[in-house]
This record gives C-alpha cells, structure tokens and sequence, in this order.
C-alpha cells in the first residue's frame, strides 16, 4: 500500500513487522529461548508506517502523527526503569494509534484517487 510513497521504507517496514510476528510466534512455543524483545521490530516498524502515512495523500496525517508516536512510545517501553504508571500510558498510546489506523482502513479506507496519483508520479 505504501509503495507509492516510498519502496524502501515501505520494504523495511514489511520486514520489520514480519521479524516481530516471527519473534512473537517463536516466543510462544518457546518462551524461555529468545531473548529479544518483538518490540524491538514493532517499534521502528510504528515509526516507519507513521513517517509513510504522513507523507502519504490517501490517508489522514494525524493518523501518521498517532503511529510515530506509538513508535516511540513502545521502544521506550523497552526501558527496564520506566516508571508503571508511564508504561500504562505508553501502552494506551499504542493501543489507540494502531486501532485508529485499523478502525480507519476498515471504515473509511484510502483515497483511491490520491493513492493513484501518489502511484503515477512515482
């Protein structure tokens, strides 16, 4: 969907979720075996699908704006000193980002005609 926007980062944000979904799946056969938080790829991944979104003419920049900031409010989840009562917060910041833009491409979709013209001029 992001290709129109920017190959690259549209890639790397592909490979990043799939890294993560990889890590989740893996987690859950073997919980003890992977040291790695998916968080690690979720978050860059948020970041990117948040920079594609705002640069993008078929769907809402706030919606962009909501997924960088879940970007960065799950690697900074990551911190092992993160007060609880900011990683409650923290948390809703990526639940309500990533619903936003769920419930958005569910109801409305994209702008067909910007998602074309994006196309095209790339």
């Amino acid at each position: 969907m992001f290709k129109p926007v920017n190959r690259g980062l549209s890639l790397l944000a592909a490979l990043l979720s799939l890294a993560g979904c990889v890590l989740m799946t893996l987690d859950v056969f073997h919980p003890d075996s992977i040291p790695i938080s998916p968080l690690l790829f979720f978050g860059p991944y948020c970041l990117l699908i948040g920079y594609l979104i705002f640069r993008s003419t078929f769907l809402p920049r706030i919606l962009g704006v909501l997924m960088a900031l879940a970007g960065l409010g799950w690697l900074v989840f990551l911190l092992p000193t993160l007060p609880k009562y900011l990683s409650f917060s923290i948390e809703g910041l990526g639940i309500l980002a990533e619903a936003s833009l769920m419930i958005w491409l569910i109801v409305m979709g994209v702008k067909v005609q910007g998602w074309k013209e994006q196309a095209s001029a790339a």
